[in-house]
C-alpha cells in the first residue's frame, strides 16, 4: 500500500442519469497512480447537499486526499461549495482573491450574480487555480474540489498534483496470454499466495467473430522494487501450460 490514499466523488445528476461520461475518475486514477497516491475508492452522487455533505466527511477521515469533481458552476444546481461549507461548519462566502480573479476575468458589465457564485466557497479555502476560464477550484482541509467540465479538470488537476505530497510510483506489468481464466486460475492463486506484497490481476477478453480469446493478467506492487520475478513465473506457468505469452 502507499503512504498517501485518496477517494474521488464524482458529483452530478447527469452523470447518474447517463446524459454525461464520467472521465474525470480514470484521468485522476491515472495521475494518482503515476504519483505514487493509491487510490481506494470513487463514488457519483447526486447534487444532494445532505448526500455531499455525508460523503465528503466520511472520506476526508479515511482518506489522506479527497478529489471532488463538480458542482462548482454558476447555475441554482452547483450546490458542492455550499455543501462542503456546511459539512466543516464554515461560513459560506466570497473569496476576496476568487471574486477579483472572476472580475478581472469577465468583462465590464458582464461578472453578474450567477458568475460572482463561483467565487463563494467555504472560508479560509486555498484556490486551486484555473488556467483555462478563471473560476478557481479549492482545497479546504484535505478536500480539493475541483470542475466537472473534463478539459478544464484535467488542466487543473495536472498543476494541482505537482504541489502535493506524493509516494513511490505503483510498479505495472501486463501479461497477455492466449489460455482461458479457467485454465489458469489455480496457478495464478498460487502465484499470489507466494508475493504477498503484489496483486496480480486477471481479465479476460473474448474475440467473437474469431472464436478466441484469452487474459491479460496484470501484477502491480507499490512495495517491491521489481515485478520481474512474479512476471517469470507467471511467464513460465503459461508456457507448462501449453500457452503462449507476450509482455504487452
Amino acid at each position: 500500500m502507499s503512504s498517501f490514499t485518496a477517494g474521488v466523488i464524482v458529483i452530478g445528476d447527469e452523470i447518474l442519469s447517463g446524459r454525461t461520461l464520467d472521465t474525470n475518475s480514470n484521468f485522476i486514477a491515472k495521475k494518482l497512480i503515476d504519483a505514487g497516491i493509491e487510490l481506494v475508492e470513487v463514488i457519483v452522487i447526486q447534487d444532494n447537499k445532505k448526500t455531499i455533505i455525508e460523503k465528503v466527511l466520511n472520506y476526508s477521515s479515511k482518506y489522506s486526499y479527497v478529489f471532488t469533481t463538480g458542482g462548482i458552476g454558476p447555475t441554482h444546481d452547483d450546490i458542492t461549495s455550499e455543501s462542503i461549507s456546511e459539512a466543516f461548519e464554515l461560513n459560506y462566502e466570497f473569496n476576496q482573491k476568487a471574486f477579483e480573479i472572476l472580475s478581472n476575468y469577465y468583462p465590464k458589465g458582464e461578472f453578474n450574480e450567477s458568475r460572482q457564485r463561483m467565487a463563494k466557497m467555504p472560508a479560509g479555502s486555498e484556490l486551486i487555480i484555473n488556467p483555462m476560464t478563471a473560476a478557481p477550484g479549492f482545497k479546504i482541509k484535505n478536500i480539493y474540489v475541483l470542475p466537472g467540465v473534463p478539459e478544464i479538470m484535467q488542466v487543473m488537476f495536472t498543476e494541482l498534483v505537482k504541489t502535493i505530497n506524493k509516494g513511490n510510483p505503483k510498479i505495472t506489468r501486463t501479461i497477455n496470454t492466449d489460455l482461458y481464466e479457467s485454465k489458469i486460475a489455480n496457478h495464478l492463486k498460487n502465484i499470489q499466495n507466494k508475493y504477498k506484497d503484489s496483486s496480480i490481476g486477471s481479465y479476460p477478453y473474448f474475440n467473437l467473430t474469431a472464436k478466441t480469446g484469452g487474459v491479460n493478467i496484470v501484477v502491480s506492487s507499490w512495495n517491491m522494487k521489481s515485478v520481474q520475478p512474479i512476471v517469470d513465473d507467471i511467464v513460465d506457468m503459461i508456457k507448462l501450460n501449453g500457452g503462449k505469452s507476450s509482455i504487452v
